[in-house]
């Protein structure tokens, strides 16, 4: 069953793109009634429109959804999918790098095929991280973090390991 969990959004950030997307729209007004070329005209005012379009595509059309096996990322156009399997860590981090997070309350998510990992902001963490962990067998919480704990064995980690012989070393 999939669980889909909404990006937080922080309120400075919200007036400051809604500032931006009114500025273009009135930009576009003072563009659409200018001496200039209508070919001009009407390319920068669409070129204007779909910008802000752009804008409250992400700031809105941000959302994380959790299946049985996989963490789906979308915000706006960009997506990401991630195996359950594959996350090592996550971590609080309110680091203000670009990634499909509209807060700066984040988690940091590291897994295998990446090594810069992910960070995302979902509004309700505590749930959200529960959720993960009871999802993936081998992820424990630790305070406000979740950790891949290496003792317990997931299927794919088993099949991995099936085909690498191992040798046991018995200290008495």
């Amino acid at each position: 069953m999939k669980q889909v969990y909404e990006s937080k959004r922080d309120g400075w950030l919200v007036v400051m793109l809604w500032v931006a997307v009114i500025v273009m729209l009135v930009a576009v007004g003072n563009i659409w009634v200018a001496r200039a070329p209508f070919v001009f005209r009407l390319l920068m005012a669409v070129l204007l429109i779909l910008m802000a379009v752009f804008v409250l595509w992400v700031l809105y059309g941000t959302r994380y959804t959790l299946t049985d096996s996989i963490l789906r990322v979308r915000s706006g156009p960009f997506r990401w999918v991630i195996d359950l399997v594959a996350i090592t860590e996550i971590f609080p981090t309110r680091n203000p790098l670009s990634s499909p997070a509209c807060s700066l309350d984040r988690l940091h998510i590291r897994y295998h095929s990446s090594p810069s990992g992910l960070m995302i902001s979902p509004r309700d963490k505590v749930k959200f991280l529960l959720d993960l962990v009871a999802r993936s067998p081998g992820l424990k919480m630790e305070g406000d973090k979740v950790v891949r704990d290496t003792r317990v064995m997931t299927t794919a980690d088993d099949s991995a390991h099936a085909a690498k012989p191992t040798i046991e070393i018995n200290e008495k």
